[in-house]
């Protein structure tokens, strides 16, 4: 956070960042050019998509592969089924997000209704840099 708020600070710009209310999102260091506004409770899987759903089907996808490989080196006989080596880990997460469909992730962004936040959002940024006593 240090060192994002210097940098907008030798950039001479001030910037909103908007945080979830992780507990572990403290910090000790009060910024100058960065405002910080936390989310309220249990509002994260409204304004965040991966956290609407696309993490739980990745993680279902990873589950299923990750599953039929131990059947798979159990049915050939090998003993320790489970054990993985980080790039098995790395494709399999790869098979995974690849199997994920833009459906699923269009229905995710979908229930987080903020495309039309987004839309007033940029219309508000607009007038706000648009107005004259605004200097860049």
């Amino acid at each position: 956070m240090k060192k994002f708020d210097f940098k907008m600070r030798s950039e001479s710009r001030h910037v909103c960042l908007f945080v979830d209310n992780f507990s572990g999102h403290t910090i000790s260091y009060e910024p100058t050019n960065v405002q910080l506004e936390f989310f309220e409770p249990n509002m994260t899987s409204f304004v965040q998509p991966c956290d609407a759903g696309i993490i739980r089907c990745f993680k279902a996808l990873y589950c299923r592969n990750f599953c039929a490989r131990a059947i798979d080196l159990d049915e050939a006989g090998e003993s320790n089924i489970y054990k993985i080596t980080l790039l098995e880990g790395m494709m399999m997460a790869h098979a995974a997000w690849r199997t994920l469909s833009p459906t699923t992730i269009m229905n995710c962004w979908n229930h987080t209704q903020i495309q039309r936040y987004v839309i007033l959002f940029i219309f508000f940024i607009f007038i706000f840099f648009w107005r004259s006593d605004f200097i860049i």
